[in-house]
């Protein structure tokens, strides 16, 4: 009973015009920004990813905007629309620039509106298979997370990162793009916007294994302040010493636009792992 009460609480937002969920979210958040925890929690949230940038200085500032962004999430996902028609530029490079015979391993983060990236990804010709962990494809998900989870298989494949990464590579098949978040946490030391983390291998390792272009995918913010997916050029595997250099690249080509948008990362004290001391 209480499950379907939060549930009818949640599709009550569908009918909050798109439009009036700035002022709502930023009414609230001004109320919650007397809290010095609350406060203290988004500062160390944006902490975690400029501490170490020339942006540290505005952490206090976009903590603030983060905080709206954050809610704003919430309200959104009951309003997919705005999330799976994100405008998508240099999509070629998935569709008339590559061999259609190789597979393709689509690197992204988890920023902006990244739950509609795929959906986004398809409407251009370019249909995704998305790894995702085993545990948000079970059933028994919260409200919330079961209607972000459907955004995310809205126009895509979506599949448990389960088996290792040899069962991982042999679902490659030719032709295919595999989404592969390239901010979870792993064992792999490498730097971000200056600071150790440990990073996932396994996107570059796969991507070598099966020989396949690495597609990096990043978010950006137009002159209007709406957003927009930008595809890069592909990576070639066998231009790289390793797959560890790979990585490093992959993670480079998604700095910049994380530094220059960094207050729609979702919640960046989640991404990476942490090195000890």
């Amino acid at each position: 009973m209480k499950q379907n009460v939060k549930y009818g609480v949640h599709q009550l937002r569908r009918l909050v015009p798109a439009s009036a969920l700035p002022g709502i979210v930023r009414r609230r958040v001004d109320k919650l920004w007397e809290n010095d925890d609350f406060r203290a929690l988004q500062e160390a949230q944006m902490r975690e990813l400029l501490e170490f940038t020339d942006r540290a200085p505005e952490i206090p500032v976009l903590a603030r905007r983060f905080a709206e962004e954050m809610m704003l999430r919430t309200h959104i996902r009951w309003h997919p629309r705005l999330a799976l028609r994100q405008p998508v530029r240099g999509a070629e490079w998935l569709t008339t620039k590559r061999d259609p015979a190789r597979s393709v391993v689509i690197s992204f983060m988890h920023h902006n509106h990244y739950e509609g990236l795929f959906n986004s990804l398809d409407r251009v010709g370019a249909h995704c298979h998305v790894m995702a962990l085993p545990a948000v494809l079970q059933t028994g998900l919260d409200a919330g997370m079961k209607q972000h989870i459907d955004i995310v298989k809205t126009g895509s494949t979506a599949f448990p990162a389960s088996g290792g990464t040899d069962a991982l590579a042999a679902r490659m098949k030719p032709g295919m793009n595999m989404a592969i978040a390239s901010d979870v946490p792993g064992r792999t030391p490498i730097t971000f916007l200056g600071r150790k983390v440990l990073g996932s291998f396994g996107a570059a390792r796969i991507a070598t294994m099966t020989n396949s272009l690495v597609v990096p995918v990043t978010a950006h913010q137009d002159g209007d302040g709406t957003g927009y997916l930008q595809v890069h050029p592909s990576l070639e595997p066998a231009d790289f010493a390793d797959p560890t250099d790979l990585l490093a690249e992959m993670i480079r080509i998604q700095e910049g636009p994380i530094l220059a948008w960094p207050e729609v990362v979702d919640h960046p004290r989640a991404r990476f792992g942490r090195v000890e001391g």
